[in-house]
C-alpha cells in the first residue's frame, strides 16, 4: 500500500441474497417397507446424504433405508442440503405411522425456507499507481450464513478463488461467516464465485472511475438513452469428485445403465447415453441399428449404486460419463474376446469471454441488453446443444442476481416475497435481446475428463457484466448532469448496488 500513487479506503459493497426458482419445489414421498425398512422418493441432489440422515433420525442402519431420486425439477444447489429435511420429516412421519407419507412444499413456504445465495457485506482499501497498476488490496467481508452452518464455512474458499484471477499485488483479507436470524443460506449455482467475480471487477471500475479510464462518445450526443460496454474475464476453478457408474447388457441387447450423477436438467442422461453408445460401439456388432433407442438410464437408488456423493460443481455429468466409458471398455474388452471366439468358429458374426451493450432509459430507470456475444470454451464438448442450454441458462440466472432478483427479510428475519408477484425472475423482456452465444472446441485436454470442461456455472459468473456495463451508463448520465449544472465531473464515483433494480438505477442517476 505504500508503494501507491492513489489510494482508496473503506469502500463499501453490499451484496444481497437469490432464490433458487427451480420449477419444481421440495418434494417428497416415503413409504414404509418390510423387514423395518423404508423407502423414500426425494427430488434431491445427493441421496446418499439423505439416507445417512434418516438412517440416524430413525435409529435404523443404512441397509434399512433406501432413497430414490428419478430425476430433480431444478437444483441450483436448492437440493442439497434443504432436501434432508424434508425427506428426513417425511420419512419420521411414514415410520411412525406406518403408512406412506408424501410432502409438498408450496411456492410461498419453500421461498421462506430455502435460504438461497448467500448476502454479503464487503469493505475494501486498494491502493494503485497513477498508470492503474494496482499495488495493493485488502478486503474485509461479512458473509450472512442465516442461523444454521449448512456449506456456509467453505464459501470463503470458493470467493478467493475467484478473486484471485487479476495480480492485486499485496492482497490480504478478513472474512467472518455471520450467524444471523435469517433463513440458512445454502449453495447456490457459482456459491462464492459469483460474489468474488463481482468484489473483483467491482474494485476494478471503481479504480478505472477514479483516474478516469474510460470514455463513450455515444453517450456524450444522447440525452436520454446511455450506452455502456463492458470486457470481464472469469477463471473457475472445477473440483473433481468420484463418481460411481453400471453398465449392464441384457439378453435382448438392450442396456442399463446407472451412475451415481443426479438428473436435474443439465443434460446428464443424456450425456451419459451418449456416452454409453460411443463406448459400446467399438465392438462392431451387426444389427445394432440406433443404439441410442437400446440404452435405458435408471434413477438414482442408493442401495443399488452406493457412494453417489454430490451433484454439483459443474463436472457431475463428466464423471459419471467417465465411470461409464470405463465400464464399457471392460465390456468391450470381454465380448472382443467372444466376437473373435465367435467369429473363429462361425466365420463372420472446456475459458469463456462475453461482450455486451446495454441501454438504460434515464427517465425510468429501466436497463435493456440490447446484445450479448458468448465465446465460451467446452473442449470437447460431450453435447454441444445441451451446453449452449447450460450456458444461456446460467447468464440469464445470473442477469437476475444482478439486475433483478431481490430477496429480502424483515427485520424479524422472515423473508418477504411469497411468489411472483413480488419476487422478479428474468423474463423474455430481461434478457438480451440479440442473445448470441458459440461454443469453442479447444481440442484434446488431458487434464480434462473426455477433454471436456464445465458448463453448468462458470458462465454465470459472466453475467457481472451487465451490472458493469449499467454501472457505466450511470456514469455517464451523472457526469452529463453534473456538466448541465456546470460542476466538476470528476466527482461522479459512487457504488452500484445488486441487484441493481430500475430504482436503484433511477435514484443514481440524480434525476429524481
Amino acid at each position: 500500500m505504500a508503494e501507491a500513487d492513489h489510494k482508496i479506503l473503506s469502500a463499501e459493497i453490499k451484496l444481497g441474497s437469490q432464490y433458487y426458482f427451480y420449477m419444481e419445489t421440495q418434494t417428497a414421498l416415503a413409504v414404509p417397507d418390510e423387514d423395518n425398512c423404508i423407502v423414500v422418493y426425494s427430488s434431491i441432489q445427493a441421496p446418499e446424504y439423505a439416507e445417512s440422515t434418516i438412517s440416524r433420525c430413525l435409529g435404523i442402519p443404512e441397509h434399512n433405508v433406501c432413497v430414490i431420486t428419478r430425476r430433480v425439477g431444478g437444483g441450483f444447489g436448492g437440493k442439497a442440503m434443504k432436501a434432508i429435511p424434508v425427506a428426513t420429516a417425511c420419512a419420521l412421519a411414514a415410520y411412525n405411522l406406518r403408512r406412506p407419507v408424501r410432502m409438498y412444499m408450496n411456492r410461498k413456504t419453500d421461498m421462506k425456507t430455502t435460504g438461497g445465495r448467500h448476502p454479503m457485506e464487503v469493505t475494501y482499501n486498494v491502493g494503485f499507481k497513477e498508470d492503474g497498476k494496482i499495488t495493493a488490496l485488502h478486503l474485509d467481508i461479512l458473509i450472512n450464513a442465516g442461523i444454521g452452518t449448512d456449506i456456509s464455512p467453505i464459501i470463503p474458499l470458493f470467493m478467493v478463488g475467484a478473486i484471485k484471477k487479476y495480480d492485486w499485488g499485496a492482497f490480504s483479507f478478513d472474512i467472518k461467516v455471520c450467524r444471523t436470524n435469517h433463513s440458512s443460506k445454502s449453495a447456490m449455482r457459482g456459491p462464492g464465485e459469483v460474489q468474488g467475480t463481482f468484489i473483483s471487477e467491482a474494485v476494478i471500475e471503481h479504480v478505472a472511475s477514479v483516474l478516469s479510464m474510460d470514455v463513450d462518445s455515444f453517450n456524450m450526443c444522447n440525452k436520454w438513452r446511455q450506452r455502456g460496454i463492458s470486457r470481464v474475464p472469469i477463471v473457475h476453478e472445477v473440483l473433481l469428485r468420484s463418481n460411481p457408474g453400471k453398465v449392464s447388457i441384457l439378453g435382448d441387447g438392450s442396456v442399463a445403465v446407472e451412475v451415481g450423477g443426479i438428473e436435474l436438467g443439465q443434460g446428464l442422461w443424456t450425456k451419459v447415453k451418449q456416452m454409453t453408445a460411443f463406448s459400446l460401439s467399438a465392438i462392431k456388432c451387426d444389427g445394432m441399428g440406433d443404439f441410442l433407442d437400446k440404452i435405458r438410464i435408471i434413477q438414482a437408488n442408493t442401495l443399488s449404486l452406493i457412494q453417489e456423493g454430490l451433484t454439483a460443481g459443474s463436472t457431475t455429468s463428466e464423471c459419471s460419463c467417465e465411470a461409464v466409458r470405463i465400464c464399457c471398455n471392460i465390456l468391450v474388452e470381454r465380448l472382443t474376446r467372444i466376437k473373435e471366439n465367435l467369429q473363429e468358429q462361425m466365420g463372420s458374426v472446456e475459458w469463456g469471454i462475453l461482450i455486451l451493450e446495454v441501454e438504460v432509459n434515464l427517465l425510468t430507470g429501466q436497463t435493456t441488453i440490447l446484445q450479448s456475444d458468448i465465446i465460451y470454451d467446452c473442449g470437447q464438448s460431450l453435447n454441444p446443444a445441451v451446453d449452449l442450454g447450460q450456458i444461456e441458462g446460467a447468464f440469464v440466472q445470473g442477469i437476475g442476481f444482478f439486475m433483478l432478483e431481490e430477496y429480502l427479510s424483515n427485520s424479524d428475519g422472515l423473508v418477504i416475497p411469497e411468489g411472483t408477484w413480488t419476487y422478479k425472475i428474468p423474463t423474455i423482456e430481461t434478457i438480451p435481446r440479440q442473445f448470441n452465444v458459440e461454443i469453442m472446441n479447444s481440442g484434446h485436454h488431458k487434464k480434462r475428463l473426455l477433454s471436456s470442461k464445465a458448463s453448468g456455472e462458470p458462465p454465470l459468473l459472466l453475467a457481472v457484466l451487465v451490472h458493469c456495463a449499467t454501472r457505466a451508463v450511470i456514469k455517464e448520465a451523472r457526469k452529463q448532469l453534473l456538466r448541465w449544472k456546470g460542476l466538476n465531473e470528476s466527482d461522479s464515483t459512487f457504488q452500484l448496488e445488486v441487484p441493481a433494480t430500475m430504482s436503484i438505477v433511477k435514484k443514481l442517476q440524480c434525476l429524481l
